[in-house]
């Protein structure tokens, strides 16, 4: 028989003796809500999705060198195949350039044009905002305080 879910004051104790089990189920809806918000505002603001952000920042990070699309996907925590796309999409909207590898063609290299570069500095501080935004909102609501001051301590 599974255990009912906790709830108030009982939560954070439960999830803190469930360990990383009890952790991850509350990361999961968390990680939908905020990936939904951050989605729709840069959309909204930006003309731009936030997997296709990420994949600019993750060639951004790397200029003015080339990055390969299996360091992106790395980079992202995706399959290959995905940030292919991803990329393609980038490429199409004149965000990035893809070229040759230096010493070997079949790898290729992407870069990123002016204009990604010019729409990186500009929803980057967007997606800071936002992300710090709906951190705070979900640091007071009980389900998620205790994901959220974990996740924060991580990254001090």
């Amino acid at each position: 028989m599974t255990r009912p879910h906790a709830t108030g004051d009982n939560m954070s104790a439960q999830a803190a003796d469930d360990g990383g089990f009890r952790l991850w189920e509350r990361v999961l809806p968390l990680f939908t809500t905020v990936e939904y918000q951050l989605d729709r505002t840069l959309q909204r603001r930006h003309d731009i999705t936030l997997a296709s952000l990420m994949a600019l920042g993750a060639v951004a990070g790397a200029h003015p060198e080339p990055v390969t699309v299996g360091a992106v996907a790395r980079r992202l925590g995706v399959a290959v195949s995905s940030a292919s796309r991803v990329l393609a999409q980038l490429e199409r909207a004149g965000r990035v350039n893809r070229g040759s590898w230096p010493g070997d063609r079949r790898i290729s290299g992407i870069h990123l044009t002016q204009a990604g570069h010019d729409l990186w500095e500009q929803a980057r501080p967007t997606l800071d905002c936002a992300l710090d935004a709906a951190f705070n909102v979900l640091a007071f609501d009980e389900r998620y305080a205790h994901v959220v001051a974990r996740l924060c301590r991580g990254t001090d």
